[in-house]
């Protein structure tokens, strides 16, 4: 980096047009790999759908020698990241639904697909109409030996607001999405109203997506978590009608392709810029390193988008 500073010192270029020489020379190739990674296309997802779908009927659990059912077992919902991301042991799955509740990305994620000072999105679920609102999910068999471990790690992953609960949970048919059987008492996370990372306040789609197209956290993008949750209802639940999901996905892919090269492009600008005013050209070459291995982080094309979007936010 400083041998490249030294030769365009060298070269006469103008200091206008320096920030766009190192762009074009460090930084480009960073925004390409962002436009080919941040949104999977989508005979991509369906694919991994279908493969998921498949899995979902042949592997009833994901164990080499489960223990044997009892009545003493426990049943977890899952409507989120649970739906594709189980990291817990169980001993049998279903597909199917709880009725009088509606999902929504009304909860902050500061330790999952967000940090503290940029917060992503995820689901929870609000008081719907009991007769008429659905909301779809996996449940999962856990073995009364494995029982209080797995509780005690699920306390832990849902730990910022989430609140155990019990109720009924209806077996999902390909024949009929009405549901057929027993019901199953199951126990779900849910994130009230009243807990500090609850974000329903701010309920616009549009303001949402944002949040979630600029988000990353320790689990990953944001917008993986809302891509992967999409794909999993899709093919687990084919006809199931999900607005909100549905308008999210929408928004986010939108930004994606119509905003995200130019906000890149003009962070990574301003930031080679600012680096720029350094009166030492080593120390300049310092800074431009360090700048291009956070681009190269997790989480490194969320932090320049966020930072993108501020100036609109505040105005």
């Amino acid at each position: 980096m400083l041998g490249f500073l030294q030769a365009l010192q060298g070269s006469g270029s103008g200091a206008e047009q320096l920030p766009g020489d190192i762009y074009t020379e460090f930084f480009a190739d960073i925004l390409q790999a962002a436009r080919e990674n941040g949104c999977k296309p989508e005979d991509q997802e369906k694919t991994q759908g279908f493969y998921m779908l498949r899995s979902f009927d042949t592997e009833n659990s994901n164990q080499l020698e489960p223990p044997a059912a009892s009545d003493e077992d426990a049943w977890i919902f899952g409507y989120g990241s649970l739906v594709w991301k189980a990291d817990f042991p169980y001993i049998d799955r279903r597909r199917g639904f709880v009725w009088g509740f509606k999902r929504r990305f009304y909860q902050h994620s500061i330790d999952h697909r967000g940090i503290p000072e940029r917060p992503g999105r995820v689901v929870t679920l609000l008081p719907g109409d009991p007769d008429q609102d659905r909301v779809y999910g996996v449940a999962y068999r856990i073995a009364a030996s494995q029982k209080g471990a797995v509780l005690d790690h699920l306390d832990y992953r849902e730990k910022n607001g989430y609140e155990r609960c019990s109720l009924e949970f209806h077996e999902y048919s390909n024949t009929t999405a009405g549901g057929g059987g027993k019901p199953i008492q199951v126990i779900m996370y849910v994130a009230t109203q009243a807990n500090d990372s609850y974000a329903g306040h701010v309920w616009q789609v549009p303001c949402i997506a944002k949040q979630i197209f600029s988000s990353a956290g320790p689990s990953g993008p944001n917008r993986e978590y809302l891509f992967n949750l999409a794909t999993a209802m899709d093919q687990l639940f084919p006809g199931a009608v999900d607005e909100h999901l549905e308008e999210l996905v929408a928004c986010v892919r939108r930004y994606i392709a119509e905003d995200e090269p130019e906000l890149m492009r003009h962070a990574l600008l301003q930031e080679i810029a600012g680096i720029l005013k350094e009166e030492q050209l080593a120390e300049q070459a310092q800074r431009l390193e360090e700048l291009l291995e956070r681009c190269q982080q997790p989480g490194g094309r969320e932090w320049l988008l966020h930072g993108a979007l501020q100036p609109k936010r505040e105005a």
